[in-house]
């Protein structure tokens, strides 16, 4: 991970940036902003991006990189790039690592529910989330041994595997993507990218996940069913200001250090 900063004396601002957040690896500085240039970071539009979402303009926001994720192997090669259409949205820290490492995390709390010969679990891989922060819903099937669900290609007349989310004022919800396959057996796992866009102040929130499925043997099919999943996330206290109340005007954000630019 490396913190940008441009600024009379930056290695302060990063010193005290880690100081505060507890970070004990290395943060980087590019000052002058060479290597942001170099590898076609910079965002020139600054000012137009802010404008599109209401943020007055300000003098000290220009030439601003863009935020980003760039994965390298141990040869030092990229071996993936992770950048959202919109400059506001990033992974959680822990969703990030999972991801590209392909850890399936198991939290304790995922209580299975059960509707006929199907069991389902779901989870988030972040307990809390923050103003448009993308986190990711996995939802869990167990299928009972003998039986299968279908995928969106299912037969005429069958119901294929979806997912539902209850809505939440702010909520973006992405496509769901499902392993290879049009027929799922055993156990299969699904994520879902999930966005809270909301202003701060949202409060915490129970997400109400409904498993559309449809069972079926070798020989014949149960009639359509669903499961019901409540899937708990809290909302993470601002960096440096506190959480305004829900349904209230969010907090201004503090001054930034005098020639300091941060991303």
């Amino acid at each position: 991970m490396a913190l940008f900063a441009v600024s009379y004396d930056s290695l302060a601002i990063l010193r005290d940036f880690a100081a505060a957040h507890g970070i004990d690896y290395p943060l980087l500085s590019d000052e002058g902003s060479h290597v942001m240039r170099a590898l076609g970071l910079i965002n020139e539009r600054v000012q137009e991006d802010h404008a599109a979402y209401g943020i007055a303009p300000n003098p000290r926001h220009v030439n601003l990189p863009y935020p980003g994720v760039v994965v390298l192997d141990e040869a030092g090669a990229v071996v993936q790039k992770r950048f959202f259409e919109s400059y506001r949205e990033r992974d959680t820290g822990s969703g990030l690592v999972a991801q590209v490492l392909g850890i399936v995390a198991e939290p304790a709390s995922a209580m299975p529910v059960t509707e006929g010969v199907v069991k389902a679990r779901g989870w988030l891989d972040s307990p809390t989330y923050a103003f448009f922060q993308r986190l990711v819903l996995t939802v869990e099937l167990a299928i009972a041994p003998g039986f299968h669900v279908y995928g969106e290609t299912a037969q005429d007349g069958l119901t294929p595997l979806a997912v539902e989310i209850g809505a939440i004022d702010g909520l973006e919800v992405g496509v769901a993507r499902w392993p290879a396959g049009d027929l799922f057996e055993g156990v299969v796992r699904g994520t879902l990218p999930l966005t809270f866009a909301a202003p701060p102040g949202g409060g915490d929130h129970t997400l109400d996940v409904t498993v559309h499925f449809q069972a079926c043997d070798d020989g014949s099919c149960l009639v359509p069913a669903m499961l019901r999943l409540q899937v708990p996330i809290r909302e993470a206290p601002l960096v440096g200001r506190t959480l305004p109340a829900p349904g209230a005007s969010p907090a201004p954000a503090p001054p930034a250090t005098p020639g300091a630019t941060t991303r």
